[in-house]
């Protein structure tokens, strides 16, 4: 979070949080509609060798963010180069041009970046007199001519944490840590990392820019309880219809003096109407998964959007002895939240710093940076996809170890290229030095076959004999599959039917199935196998249908009652025929 460093006074910490918060955003601008017919990449191989990108600048260079544009220029950005340095590279990141220092950063931290649909490249940092400064590019990151300053009205705030995204429409977002009083924000370091907030009133705000970065109006706190919201670290995306979504780190903070903080979670906010009103209450990301601890030193939380709209969040939690980090996504817009995935292998308490970015339909990319392994500091891929979890094992990016004493940054850099490749970057002193650089890399992926899931919403009903229930039966789509699902059941009691509407779906549709039981149908539950064959997969999913006994008493219909013979006597309901002495 913040970090002690040669460039700070301990009695002014900078909490030194970052994340590629642009990369999220380049999801929609590289995979576009068109993406969604790709399949999802499966197996992670570099395909670039990896670049030194800071070897130029001397001192330690570290905490890196990373973004992309359509054509695959890479954007580069980290603590270094005296201030806030910044590399391009014109060839999907095979090279880097020599990297230069951005204008008035020295003394900065937390940079992070973000590209417009029009190609502008926006580069923004927290500076020493915390507030968020943007820097805009209006040559693809060759030359840098613009800066303004969001800055607060009055004097005397914390500033920490900007984050970067820019709109369809050419918005621009900010969102950054704010405390009206920066005397009561208070720290914990770590020998080895940066450092965690203790107490004080921490909030995560957001200001915007209509003007393309020219000027900024003032902020609005994106959670409840502002002053003394404790929300921080609130990384943001904006999707294909403006909505402007954001996952930020939420602590328990109190009411007065010395406004303590205490374990949080992750939560989920969003604004439809550009940034101006945000939910209250905010949605809590599983806390099933566990806490997030106050002493976390390093960024915890990320969020992506794939091109088919599904939002992925990732983080790590501390408890019981282990740190892991997790994957959780929505494909309802954030509202609910799928059940976390466990991400990272080991079981140990090293760190875990988590970045996702979103690929085509149902995939997403998720990386870690940890120092659990015995060699030091690694840097790690995998993919995800919401029809298969977790796809094959780990790719460790990076091939050297590094110092797991010497702090890497608190982030390491993930955006998404064209033709199916991430680059990737990260802080590491590599072998045992003393001094960290910037490295990069080119990720290929290579696609398999395109699938579906199948899920019944409610899982299971109860119905009385005669009567019916109904379920609806999703498809969940992955890798752009678009194939044609055949919808049948099986399973079913004697006398029911099963009617689906409509009978087939494309991937990625659903459908009402409608369970109809006959007043003869047997009581008792049944399991119903809902089966969608489609024309190169078939999968199933399980609805549990309870017939239970009809109503009244039952009736008996006259056979030959006459004669003395129960012969062809019937009976209706809960009544039944049984056979005594004449009388």
């Amino acid at each position: 979070m913040y970090h002690v460093g040669s460039r700070h006074l301990a009695a002014s910490r900078r909490r030194l949080r970052s994340l590629a918060a642009a990369a999220s955003a380049a999801a929609l601008l590289l995979f576009g509609a068109a993406a969604t017919a790709q399949a999802a990449p499966h197996r992670l191989a570099a395909t670039a060798p990896i670049v030194n990108v800071s070897s130029s600048c001397s001192g330690q260079n570290q905490e890196v963010v990373a973004a992309a544009d359509t054509t695959g220029d890479v954007f580069q950005s980290w603590i270094g180069c005296g201030g806030i340095g910044f590399a391009r590279s014109t060839n999907s990141g095979a090279s880097y041009n020599a990297p230069i220092m951005l204008s008035g950063s020295s003394g900065a931290w937390d940079p992070a970046l973000a590209v417009a649909p029009n190609g502008t490249v926006y580069a923004a940092f927290m500076s020493p007199n915390n507030y968020p400064v943007v820097e805009a590019s209006f040559d693809h990151g060759a030359t840098f001519t613009q800066t303004a300053s969001v800055k607060p009205s009055g004097s005397g705030y914390f500033g920490d944490r900007p984050y970067i995204a820019v709109a369809p429409d050419g918005t621009v977002y900010v969102t950054w840590d704010y405390g009206p009083d920066q005397t009561n924000v208070q720290t914990t370091c770590s020998a080895v990392g940066s450092c965690s907030f203790a107490d004080g009133q921490l909030n995560a705000v957001i200001e915007k820019s209509t003007d393309g970065g020219k000027t900024f109006g003032g902020f609005t706190a994106i959670g409840p309880d502002y002053p003394t919201m404790g929300g921080f670290a609130a990384p943001l995306l904006v999707d294909p219809h403006g909505r402007v979504d954001s996952l930020y780190e939420g602590h328990p903070t109190d009411t007065t003096s010395p406004y303590a903080i205490h374990n949080g979670y992750e939560y989920f906010t969003w604004s439809n109407d550009a940034g101006t009103t945000w939910p209250n209450p905010t949605v809590q990301v599983r806390p099933d998964a566990g806490t997030d601890a106050v002493a976390n030193w390093w960024i915890n939380g990320s969020i992506a959007i794939d091109a088919g709209g599904t939002l992925y969040a990732t983080w790590d939690t501390q408890s019981s002895g282990t740190d892991i980090g997790w994957l959780s996504y929505s494909t309802d817009n954030g509202a609910t939240w799928s059940a976390p995935t466990h991400v990272t292998p080991d079981n140990t308490t090293a760190a875990h710093i988590m970045e996702v970015v979103g690929g085509p339909a149902g995939t997403a990319y998720v990386g870690w940076q940890t120092n659990a392994p015995s060699q030091g500091y690694a840097t790690y891929l995998q993919t995800f996809t919401t029809a298969s979890g977790l796809v094959g094992t780990p790719t460790q990016v990076s091939t050297n170890y590094g110092n797991a004493s010497v702090w890497p940054g608190d982030t390491f850099g993930l955006a998404t290229l064209p033709n199916n490749q991430i680059a990737v970057s990260w802080g590491s002193a590599d072998n045992g030095g003393s001094t960290a650089e910037i490295y990069a890399t080119t990720v290929s992926t290579a696609p398999p076959a395109s699938d579906f899931s199948l899920a019944a919403n409610p899982t299971s009903g109860s119905v009385a004999q005669g009567s019916s229930a109904t379920t609806t039966i999703a498809t969940t789509a992955s890798g752009g599959d678009t194939e044609s699902v055949a919808l049948s059941a099986s399973g079913l009691p004697a006398g029911a039917t099963a009617a689906f509407s409509p009978s087939s779906v494309t991937a990625g549709g659903s459908s009402t199935l409608t369970v109809s039981t006959a007043s003869s149908t047997p009581v008792g539950t049944y399991q119903i196998t809902v089966t969608g064959t489609g024309t190169a997969h078939t999968h199933t999913a399980t609805f549990s249908l309870t017939v239970n006994g009809g109503s009244g008493g039952g009736g008996v219909t006259n056979g030959g009652f006459e004669t003395g013979s129960f012969s062809g006597w019937t009976t209706t309901g809960n009544a039944a025929v049984t056979t005594a002495a004449k009388h």
